[in-house]
């Protein structure tokens, strides 16, 4: 059930990460709130921002629709996912807080991001290679 529930997790995760990517692509600054107009850099940057978070969303997808979930990819992701919360807490040391928005998604960043580890950590209990593992289809086994 556990893994279950952190697959489920994983899905959600990598479908929100590219709906953002979208949004921040498609719309620029307008799907961010308390955004305002900027240079053309800034917008280029925000899009360009927009792709590797489709990028990273897709990561998330291909990691953890596999059987069983692959270590070693769920702790990268785990890692990128607190260097984004990172990145926040230095903006917030240079220049100041951002939209609430934003301070709510950095706490949401190292959640995910300590959740994504701790999944990395249990699967290896729970899914010793060369078994059949939870959620592996009927009929299959992992490769050793």
């Amino acid at each position: 059930m556990v893994i279950r529930s952190l697959r489920v997790f994983g899905w959600l995760t990598g479908l929100l990460l590219i709906g953002i990517g979208i949004s921040r692509m498609a719309f620029s600054l307008d799907s961010i709130p308390g955004g305002q107009a900027v240079n053309p850099t800034v917008d280029s940057e925000t899009r360009a921002a927009g792709a590797l978070l489709i990028g990273f969303g897709v990561g998330y997808l291909e990691t953890f629709r596999r059987f069983p979930i692959p270590a070693t990819a769920v702790r990268l992701l785990a890692a990128v996912m607190a260097l984004l919360g990172l990145s926040r807490l230095m903006s917030m040391a240079d220049v100041g807080m951002p939209h609430p928005v934003f301070t709510a998604a950095c706490a949401v960043e190292f959640v995910a991001a300590g959740l994504t580890y701790w999944y990395a950590s249990l699967a290896k209990h729970i899914e010793p290679r060369g078994t059949v593992t939870v959620g592996t289809p009927p009929g299959t086994h992992p490769l050793p």
